[in-house]
């Protein structure tokens, strides 16, 4: 059974350089929307609360309008979107994490990139249940060696500003903790959560699949 979506937050990390893929990946057009409002979309279905960590103010501005549809079709209430700017300006995903959680402030945020156009329903419940069954033992519940589709709980936020004070950015450097859970994926549809479009090979590889797929 599918816990209440207002037990966790969501979080997207997003307003990163893209340059590998040479513009912003969370712009990309998938399915007739700019990427970060089909993710929004479907994190929503799961999440109470989403914060969008933004970089900037600029970037917060595109994102607002590159949402807007999904919101103006009252599928989504606006009041359950926030916008997140870095607290430590050009420091990457770890800033983004940090400027997200500390807008959170309790419970657990599922976080995902801006550039992740799935979330796998039997994963997250089976994280969530991890999380659940680990109580205040867990801080952070991960697939092997993935930072994203994650469950992080928002007191991390002040661990984040520790290392970022110290100047370690290192995202990955969160999940090497004994107080981490670890869920492997155990099917397609679970493995297919960590897709990511960072680069126009993979979006154009992506967008193949799913005009094949319909």
């Amino acid at each position: 059974m599918r816990r209440n979506a207002g037990e966790i937050g969501g979080l997207i990390i997003a307003g990163g350089q893209s340059s590998r893929m040479g513009r912003d990946k969370a712009l990309l057009p998938v399915g007739g929307l700019p990427l970060i409002a089909v993710l929004v979309a479907r994190m929503a279905r799961h999440c109470g609360r989403i914060i969008i960590a933004s970089g900037d103010e600029r970037r917060a501005r595109e994102y607002r309008a590159a949402i807007a549809p999904v919101l103006e079709s009252g599928a989504i209430d606006e009041r359950r979107v926030a916008f997140a700017p870095d607290r430590y300006a050009g420091c990457g995903p770890l800033a983004g994490l940090h400027a997200g959680l500390t807008e959170l402030q309790t419970g657990w945020a599922l976080v995902m990139g801006s550039d992740m156009p799935h979330v796998s329903a039997s994963l997250l419940d089976r994280m969530r249940a991890a999380a659940e069954s680990a109580g205040t033992a867990a801080a952070v519940v991960h697939a092997p060696g993935q930072p994203f589709h994650a469950l992080y709980r928002a007191g991390l936020a002040r661990e984040a500003a520790e290392r970022l004070e110290r100047g370690d950015r290192r995202l990955l450097a969160l999940l090497d903790r004994p107080d981490a859970v670890i869920v492997t994926p155990g099917t397609d549809e679970e493995r297919e959560a960590f897709v990511n479009l960072n680069t126009p090979e993979a979006y154009e590889a992506y967008l193949a699949r799913h005009r094949e797929g319909d």
